[in-house]
């Protein structure tokens, strides 16, 4: 039998914003996953800087920087069957204005003039970097 998969889920500032946080679960849970942890956060940059570390040395490094800290974020640890490629498939297309309709992106997600990149949500995309993403925002969860 295989076993549950744990996955990170973040609703970025500009989906806690725009209020589309119960969207969001409402979406998850209609799925059949489940929500094992949950807490409001004010992402700090060396929380940041570590969960973003392939990031840190690009260009617009300081943008995601500042995106991430314009307010608090939504974190959520996720279980299920698979559940990481699935509840990524879930947010779309990591650009909102190219991710399809029906997906979380695509829903809520839109282009600012200001030419930041806020795509909503941010989700694992494999098995191994969820557990690391999951130590830096819940060091209390235990698998």
């Amino acid at each position: 039998m295989v076993e549950d998969e744990y996955t990170l889920v973040l609703v970025k500032p500009d989906g806690v914003k725009t209020r589309h946080i119960g969207d969001i679960i409402t979406r998850i849970e209609r799925k059949g996953y489940r929500i094992e942890a949950l807490k409001m956060i004010n992402a700090t940059e060396d929380e940041l800087e570590r969960h973003y570390y392939d990031k840190t040395d690009k260009p617009f490094w300081p943008e995601i920087l500042t995106y991430m800290m314009e307010g608090p974020i939504v974190g959520m640890v996720v279980s299920g069957t698979n559940v990481v490629e699935a509840i990524h498939n879930m947010a779309g297309a990591t650009n909102p204005g190219q991710a399809e309709w029906g997906t979380i992106r695509g829903d809520f997600g839109r282009e600012w003039p200001d030419g930041v990149l806020r795509n909503v949500i941010h989700t694992s995309d494999t098995v191994d970097g969820a557990a690391r993403e999951i130590k830096i925002w819940f060091p209390e969860f235990k698998f």
